[in-house]
């Protein structure tokens, strides 16, 4: 009997490690086995992707108009958000003071034109010096540059705009003493093509690819049916130091009356400058960090290399890297790659 049990636990022993034995083979069996994948062959392109900012809408032209002397201002003649024309007066001082010094500045003119005349007639008579006669004359000059300030401030004691526009802010009113150059009207330019523009921000990896005159649209929340077509007018040269991005400006091809100033725009730019690229699908990626992406790649058809790559843009259904990251003969895994390994065989489905 003990010699039968010494038996029976030899058997099951001899068993279970027959049975490992099988199933490792089985295992690596399987792990040697080709594997199905989809895989397609990626085709460089130099079709340039769209580059996407939102910006606030501006008018082309923000002009502040203040007045050249201080002083009390007697009318204001538009309100906020009133349209105005080019050559309308917009605002004007109280002219008692600056009237009473061009009428002071022209009896001094008048003097010393008198003052010269008798000194010439005198110096001609041999009764005064040359030298008379010369800070005569001299005293003419002066009275005269006295006279022409005087007429020149009366001239911008009024506010005029030089642009069809409308007015953005009123920053002061009637009867108010203000200061030189304090600030009265903020104008801006409108109605006519081309004085409605956008400005956005973008990365320095964009700013290479977006030249002048390339084609956008524009769309607003405010105006969720309109799509609005501009164009690029003016790109910065460098980066904007509080954001670290490169300002460019776009102009509204059309005048819309029903945009206002302020609204968030949001920009698509279709750039016209591109460099050669694929196209990697997003089902293709196996692992993403930051700007490196991960994917399954073959060259001959029956096993795989795994790559990690730099990435230069991502899209919602794909990213792009260089063309120089990939050769033409590569087969690119777009599913079943989660479940390979380095150097798996593999039997491509098309």
């Amino acid at each position: 009997m003990r010699t039968l049990s010494v038996f029976t636990l030899t058997a099951a022993v001899f068993l279970t490690v027959s049975c490992k034995q099988t199933y490792v083979e089985q295992e690596a069996a399987a792990s040697r086995k080709a594997k199905l994948v989809k895989a397609i062959k990626l085709k460089e392109t130099t079709e340039a992707s769209s580059i996407t900012a939102s910006g606030v809408l501006a008018s082309q032209k923000e002009i502040t108009f203040s007045f050249k002397i201080g002083g009390i201002i007697n009318h204001l003649r538009a309100d906020q958000g009133a349209r105005v024309r080019k050559g309308q007066i917009l605002a004007e001082l109280d002219p008692a003071e600056i009237n009473a010094q061009v009428v002071q500045a022209q009896n001094a003119y008048d003097k010393a034109q008198r003052d010269l005349a008798r000194a010439d007639a005198l110096y001609t008579d041999t009764a005064a010096t040359l030298e008379q006669k010369q800070n005569a004359q001299t005293a003419v000059y002066v009275a005269k540059a006295a006279l022409d300030v005087a007429e020149f401030n009366l001239r911008y004691s009024k506010i005029t705009s030089p642009i069809d526009g409308k007015v953005l802010r009123k920053m002061a009113e009637e009867g108010e003493l203000v200061g030189p150059g304090q600030p009265i009207y903020e104008v801006g330019s409108m109605g006519a093509k081309g004085t409605q523009v956008i400005r956005i921000g973008v990365a320095d990896r964009s700013i290479v690819k977006i030249g002048l005159n390339d084609s956008a649209i524009v769309t607003f929340d405010a105006m969720p049916d309109g799509v609005f077509p501009a164009s690029v007018s003016e790109i910065a040269e460098e980066a904007n130091p509080f954001t670290g991005t490169f300002d460019v400006e776009l102009t509204l091809k059309n005048y819309e009356p029903d945009l206002k100033n302020g609204f968030v725009g949001y920009v698509e730019v279709f750039p016209s400058i591109s460099f050669p690229h694929y196209k990697v699908p997003m089902t293709a990626l196996i692992e993403g960090d930051k700007k490196k992406a991960t994917v399954f790649t073959s060259s001959d058809q029956r096993t795989v290399r795994r790559r990690t790559m730099s990435v230069v843009e991502i899209r919602n259904d794909h990213f792009t890297v260089s063309a120089s990251l990939f050769d033409e003969s590569e087969w690119l895994v777009m599913e079943g790659g989660s479940y390979l390994n380095e150097g798996d065989s593999i039997t491509i489905i098309k």
